[in-house]
């Protein structure tokens, strides 16, 4: 009898649906571009009222500018990650139909 380590390893099958990748990087390109909104996108003073706007909203419009770089680049990550996914699969499905139809002797 074969111990475990002569054995094949199983084949596992991987469903990874495109459309729900391509959908999840659409997703993300919308978050990545909402998440500069300031005052030239947003009125404040007509949200909030012109005191709060000026105080808190502002303030928080000041720390949120440190923040929002770094997050938009960590959110180009992820859309490039899924991009280079979904790659992947598009040219493995493209590489094993072109197989498929060679073997055919077409």
């Amino acid at each position: 009898m074969a111990s475990a380590q002569d054995r094949e390893p199983a084949v596992t099958d991987v469903h990874i649906p495109d459309d729900a990748l391509k959908d999840g990087a659409q997703r993300m390109r919308l978050v990545h571009d909402n998440i500069d909104i300031g005052h030239t996108t947003f009125d404040f003073d007509a949200a909030f009222g012109r005191e709060l706007s000026r105080g808190a909203a502002q303030n928080f419009e000041d720390r949120w500018n440190d923040g929002k770089h770094q997050l938009q680049k960590q959110v180009s990550g992820i859309i490039d990650a899924i991009t280079q996914i979904s790659d992947a699969f598009d040219e493995a499905d493209r590489r094993s139909a072109a197989s498929l139809d060679d073997g055919r002797g077409d």
